[in-house]
């Protein structure tokens, strides 16, 4: 394991990145994790792949984890809010392909990652050989009114205000189902362990900014379900969806597959899902998450044999 400081894409931003990687990597899968939580949480299944032959690169994303020089600087994503986080993962992307000149990079996200990835390939498709979405959220038609929300709460007490109304707005629902578990957070997994870890971790579920909330979500969302400004210079790039089926953030499988089928919709030729029954929303992390791993890498694999 090595850990370096990537230069961010602005705010002079350094992106604590780690690399997982065996010794003759046969290509690169670049993680983006998720909303208030950290690299740390991948290296289990960075390992995996890293055994499978897989270089494995993570970075903290600006206001996450590593990459914040204080506490009060969690879940605050700069001046340039939704720019600069997809313009931070395309900066490492650059360095991931000068560290492994020659190897094709193929690109994972997560839940807000998820949504990042999306926005990073309606710019720079070209850039990558494949891309895995992981625990998409679906489109909320009421992100535009979240977006003025926040700007206006931004506003009025201040772009680091932590707002406990943008929180519940958020994910205040998402444990609604699952109260019989007894648990906060229940809706991330059914692996209990996993939860309880995640609550005790002072870098995970804090919450973010108004100015994170407004360029974090609800920015995000509304550029990558937008019809508008999709390039597509790569519409063979395969496209491949993965979540539980009880996971809140995908709001109902008829959703999910509507999300699958936008990026059909904007042109691209191979765009693929999976649902995992009884999972939440970490599938990386649940209960039977070895399936998951299994099936991410025999798709990786399927993608590098052509």
């Amino acid at each position: 394991m090595e850990t370096y400081l990537v230069p961010g894409a602005s705010d002079g931003v350094r992106l604590s990145t780690v690399v997982i990687a065996p010794d003759s990597p046969k290509a690169v899968v670049q993680f983006v994790h998720g909303m208030a939580e950290h690299k740390e949480r991948y290296y289990p299944f960075m390992n995996y792949l890293a055994e499978k032959g897989y270089a494995c690169v993570i970075n903290d994303l600006r206001g996450h984890g590593a990459s914040v020089t204080s506490a009060e600087d969690l879940g605050y994503l700069g001046k340039d809010g939704r720019a600069g986080l997809v313009n931070d993962v395309h900066n490492v992307t650059e360095w991931v392909r000068k560290r492994f000149p020659d190897l094709p990079v193929f690109l994972f996200g997560h839940s807000m990652g998820s949504m990042i990835v999306r926005s990073y390939i309606k710019r720079f498709d070209r850039d990558i050989a494949g891309l895995i979405v992981c625990g998409s959220p679906s489109n909320n038609p009421a992100a535009g009114l979240g977006s003025f929300l926040a700007g206006c709460i931004g506003l009025f007490k201040g772009q680091r205000y932590r707002s406990a109304f943008l929180a519940n707005l958020c994910t205040g629902n998402n444990d609604k189902k699952f109260k019989a578990d007894g648990l906060r957070n229940a809706w991330l997994s059914t692996n209990i362990a996993n939860v309880q870890a995640y609550n005790n971790d002072p870098l995970c579920g804090f919450v973010f900014t108004a100015n994170g909330y407004r360029n974090g979500l609800f920015l995000l969302m509304k550029d990558i379900y937008s019809p508008d400004g999709w390039s597509v210079s790569h519409p063979d790039l395969p496209v491949h969806f993965i979540a539980g089926a009880e996971d809140p953030c995908i709001i109902s499988l008829k959703k999910f597959s509507e999300a699958v089928s936008f990026l059909r919709a904007r042109g691209y030729r191979e765009v693929t899902s999976q649902v995992y029954p009884g999972m939440r929303h970490e599938i990386l992390n649940e209960t039977g998450r070895e399936n998951v791993w299994r099936d991410v890498c025999t798709r990786l694999d399927g993608w590098l044999a052509r």
